[in-house]
């Protein structure tokens, strides 16, 4: 062998040293260095049950006159099904009851093997139940997978998705807020009647609209100053406080096309998503924009420093325009339960899978260190006349 061939050989792999280093220093963790889950001895329940109905996506305004309605596949009566927690190391028993006239299933994308993750087909009239040991901790998207995936582009595209969050052992107490982007494939965009899934569209990934939990629009009340257009008269915005940390349980419901999350005069702290092993060790600091491919979940924690509007997005902008926004209204007023309704998420340690005011007032003591629990839970919306900052909301999302 000549020398310039040995020479490239050696070249080669001291490179390939200094490349994969890092993986093998701990820079990036290995499967090998990961912390074996501890059980918590802990078993939570939620039950799913899966139906159609007829929903509103589109409030009656000037993008679209009279509303918009469509025939949607749900769990548990709602777009998106509801957000459930439990904590790393738990046993999760999920109970899906088919309320419905067609096969229903479940796909949970938090568990790891067939038996933690699918129901298998559930026919109207049944009910199936099996248990989840929820060792990764993060947040991921269940939905349902049709009869056997047959058909599971339609189910998720009629609304059947939503969010799972397993708390990890670490994680700090923060103000928590639920939040499903999904796609809606209509043959009818008008109030003339309910519309259904056009597989046409469909295929051309032309979304008639993007819901924000299960509406376009929903947290929107209008858009622009000198030129005001009126988005949702309805709409109910989120509520912090300055300065208080906050953490966004997002997830890309597609079924198409995923996130491009963005706030408006804010920044993204930190990022936690599955991109390693672990899926919680994912940390991004003042990020602008973070993607969140479809079919997956992430977990933004932010801050919102002063009074004021923020607007949070999907920042693919015709995504806007068909309903991917929504208003964030900071000021001093705001409670530990003043959520938008659907949008709490249960604590870490709650012994209930989905969020109330008894479980939220836990976290309270921890985030203010003077608040007992039984204040906390007493706690309720502040239906007091509209502050300075709300008004603002009803002039813009930007």
């Amino acid at each position: 062998m000549n020398k310039v061939v040995i020479t490239g050989i050696i070249a080669g792999v001291l490179i390939a040293g200094f490349i994969f280093a890092p993986f093998n220093s701990g820079g990036i963790p290995s499967a090998s260095a990961q912390v074996p889950t501890q059980p918590t001895g802990v078993t939570k329940k939620v039950l799913l049950v899966a139906s159609e109905k007829e929903v509103q996506v589109a409030p009656d305004n000037a993008l679209h006159p009279g509303g918009i309605r469509y025939n949607a596949m749900v769990w548990n009566g709602t777009i998106p099904g509801p957000v459930f927690a439990v904590d790393q190391g738990d046993i999760l028993e999920v109970t899906v009851r088919n309320d419905g006239q067609v096969i229903h299933s479940l796909d949970i994308h938090a568990g790891i093997g067939p038996s933690n993750v699918i129901s298998g087909n559930v026919k109207p009239g049944e009910t199936k139940t099996y248990t989840l040991h929820a060792n990764t901790p993060g947040f991921f998207m269940y939905h349902c997978g049709a009869d056997g995936l047959f058909g599971v582009w339609e189910h998720i595209a009629n609304g059947m998705a939503g969010g799972m969050v397993v708390h990890p052992q670490n994680e700090k107490p923060a103000k928590e807020f639920y939040l499903a982007f999904s796609e809606i494939y209509s043959n009818v965009a008008d109030a003339s009647k309910a519309g259904s899934f056009d597989l046409q569209q469909f295929l051309n990934n032309n979304a008639t609209l993007i819901l924000t939990n299960g509406m376009a629009h929903k947290y929107v009340p209008s858009i622009g100053e000198e030129v005001k257009v009126v988005l949702n008269p309805d709409a109910q915005p989120f509520k912090v406080k300055p300065g208080e940390l906050t953490r966004w349980f997002i997830v890309a419901d597609g079924p198409n096309s995923g996130v491009a999350f963005h706030f408006i005069s804010g920044m993204l702290d930190a990022v936690r998503d599955g991109s390693v092993l672990n899926r919680y060790g994912t940390t991004v600091l003042n990020d602008e924009t973070h993607y969140i491919p479809v079919g997956s979940g992430s977990v933004i924690e932010t801050t919102f420093p002063e009074e004021g509007v923020y607007v949070g997005v999907d920042h693919d902008m015709h995504d806007v325009y068909k309903g991917a926004a929504l208003a964030v209204i900071a000021n001093n007023t705001s409670t530990l339960t003043d959520q938008p309704p659907g949008t709490a998420v249960a604590p870490k340690g709650s012994e209930s899978v989905v969020a109330s005011n008894a479980t939220l007032a836990t976290v309270q003591p921890l985030m203010t260190g003077n608040q007992t629990g039984t204040e906390a839970a007493t706690m309720m919306e502040n239906n007091a006349s509209m502050t300075m900052t709300e008004q603002q909301a009803q002039n813009t999302t930007g």
